[in-house]
C-alpha cells in the first residue's frame, strides 16, 4: 500500500511528465538535447551538454521522457489488473453474507448423510450405539433412523424434536470423537 507521500509523488510526477516538451533529440554534434516544446512547431535545444557528459548520460535523458511515459503506462496497468482481480472490501457485503449465512435454514438430514458416510462416524455407532453392521449404507441409514426415531433423516429437517435428538447425538459423537 502506498504511502500518502507516495502517492503525492506519483501524482507530481505524472503532472510535470504531462508538462514537459515530448519528443526528445540529440543535436547533430552530439552536444545539445532538442525537444518539441509546442505541439506542432520544430524542436529546440533545451539542454547543452559539457564535455563531461558522457553518451550514457545523455542516452538517458533524450529517453527519460519516453521512458518515464512507458513506466506510467505499466504502472497504471499494474494497478488496473490489481483492481480487476482483488475486490474492494464492503463492510455491508460481510454484514450481508453473515445475515444470509444465519437466515439460512439448516440442513440437518443432509449433514446426516454425510456423517453415515464417514468412516470414524461408522466406527462411533458399532462403539457407542452397537450397530452392528456398517458396511452398507442402507443398513446404517436404518440404524441412524432407529436411534433418533424418525421414519426419515428428512424429519430431521422438519420436526422440531428430531432436530434436538440429532443435535445431542451429533454432539455426542464429537466428544467421543475428541477422546476415541
Amino acid at each position: 500500500m502506498a504511502s500518502p507521500a507516495d502517492v503525492q509523488r506519483l501524482q507530481q510526477i505524472r503532472v510535470r511528465h504531462a508538462d514537459a516538451s515530448t519528443d526528445w533529440s540529440l543535436s547533430a554534434d552530439s552536444k545539445a538535447i532538442f525537444a518539441r516544446v509546442v505541439p506542432g512547431t520544430p524542436p529546440v535545444a533545451i539542454v547543452e551538454s559539457t564535455d563531461d557528459c558522457d553518451w550514457p548520460d545523455r542516452d538517458f535523458l533524450i529517453g527519460a521522457h519516453s521512458d518515464i511515459s512507458f513506466l506510467l503506462r505499466l504502472l497504471k496497468d499494474a494497478f488496473d489488473e490489481i483492481r480487476r482481480l482483488k475486490p474492494r472490501h464492503d463492510p455491508h457485503l460481510v454484514d450481508r453474507r453473515r445475515r444470509e449465512y444465519e437466515e439460512k435454514p439448516k440442513d440437518f438430514a443432509a449433514e446426516c448423510a454425510m456423517k453415515c458416510s464417514d468412516r470414524l462416524f461408522r466406527r462411533y455407532l458399532v462403539e457407542c450405539h452397537n450397530v452392528p453392521d456398517v458396511a452398507d449404507n442402507e443398513r446404517i441409514a436404518v440404524s441412524i433412523r432407529n436411534i433418533l426415531r424418525v421414519k426419515s433423516r428428512g424429519d430431521l429437517n422438519t420436526d422440531p424434536a428430531a432436530q434436538a435428538r440429532w443435535l445431542d447425538f451429533r454432539a455426542s459423537f464429537e466428544a467421543w470423537r475428541a477422546h476415541p
